[in-house]
């Protein structure tokens, strides 16, 4: 049996990747919440019912990103929340401690959109450049 009979190999791109801006690095964390949550589902369907603690470390500035979105993704994956606001309390190099905001999932309210299953460290990164924080974010989707 010829193989093109079982089976066909088409393209497959399984990242997307975001360009993240801020005007400081605080501003550039909570942002890179908001772009992972508006990816996944409409963010006016969530509602700012829990307020959850979230302390992040990373052993420099690109990891504790990396982590801070990893460990967002994981409150979704995880616990089955949405989150909607990202307030950063403290940020230093190496650590990040903050207040997120959202609810659980309500399948009558929620659809997911995309569904993004990683971070990937290896493509991922943050540079200031003037006054501005810009962060490449590669969503393995």
């Amino acid at each position: 049996m010829d193989n093109s009979k079982r089976f066909r190999i088409t393209p497959h791109h399984s990242e997307l990747a975001v360009k993240v801006f801020g005007s400081s690095q605080a501003e550039l964390f909570e942002n890179s919440g908001w772009a992972l949550y508006d990816v996944i589902t409409d963010l006016e369907k969530i509602e700012t019912k829990d307020r959850l603690p979230l302390e992040v470390e990373g052993t420099d500035r690109d990891d504790l990103l990396v982590n801070w979105v990893r460990e967002l993704l994981y409150l979704y994956q995880g616990s089955g929340y949405l989150l909607k606001e990202f307030r950063i309390n403290e940020l230093a190099d190496k650590w990040v401690k903050a207040e997120v905001c959202g609810e659980k999932i309500d399948p009558d309210r929620h659809e997911i959109e995309k569904e993004v299953v990683a971070i990937a460290y290896d493509k991922s990164r943050m540079v200031k450049t003037g006054d501005q924080w810009t962060a490449q974010l590669i969503f393995e989707v």
